[in-house]
């Protein structure tokens, strides 16, 4: 599996509106000559994508949206790769300047790759879509406006004070928190660390 986690100056809503877009992706996506929306429902679209590598392969996939917050793909269609998945995953960035991409890949590309080639090319697809994405903010015509989704669910911080006071002041429970540093990124997310070098 390909995994990348980068950090871009723009807010949660823009990168989603990017990102679901997807009749432009050929103006920006890696290797994608063309992108045809086949089902458009508010939760879930397909898309049927011409891509360009070693040689032309057409294949359709099925996206589940979260606005601003996930889009996940599968895929439903094509004969030239056995099945291919990953997810964009978007979060306020800690620091507060912009959002961070959590970006995943899978690919089986079928018996006849060897699956150290397809590791590499799915790594190496996932960060040519982190810096095509990071292009994109500055040149993607306007998107439209998105309700930005909770990333966490408020919690209550304790009970009643004594003697029938009010209640102290709910606080949101963090499920993520991502510190960057010279090395790479630290990621903590539903009580797990992970850590991601820089390239």
């Amino acid at each position: 599996m390909g995994k990348s986690v980068f950090q871009i100056d723009a807010p949660r809503e823009r990168l989603y509106g990017i990102l679901v877009d997807f009749p432009r992706w050929s103006e920006w996506f890696p290797g994608c000559k063309e992108a045809k929306l086949v089902k458009d429902e508010p939760a879930t679209k397909q898309v049927e994508l011409t891509l360009a590598s070693v040689k032309t392969i057409t294949m359709g996939l099925e996206f589940d949206l979260t606005p601003t917050q996930l889009i996940s793909f599968r895929k439903f269609s094509g004969k030239d790769i056995k099945d291919y998945t990953g997810s964009f995953r978007l979060m306020n960035a800690s620091d507060g300047a912009g959002t961070v991409v959590v970006g995943e890949m899978e690919m089986d590309a079928g018996a006849m790759v060897p699956k150290f080639m397809v590791a590499r090319i799915m790594d190496k697809s996932i960060q040519q879509t982190a810096e095509a994405l990071k292009q994109r903010v500055h040149t993607a015509p306007p998107t439209p406006k998105f309700e930005v989704a909770e990333e966490a669910a408020p919690e209550a911080a304790g009970g009643a004070a004594a003697g029938g006071g009010e209640a102290p002041a709910k606080r949101r429970k963090r499920m993520l928190h991502v510190i960057q540093s010279s090395e790479g990124y630290r990621v903590w997310f539903s009580g797990k660390t992970y850590f991601y070098k820089s390239k």
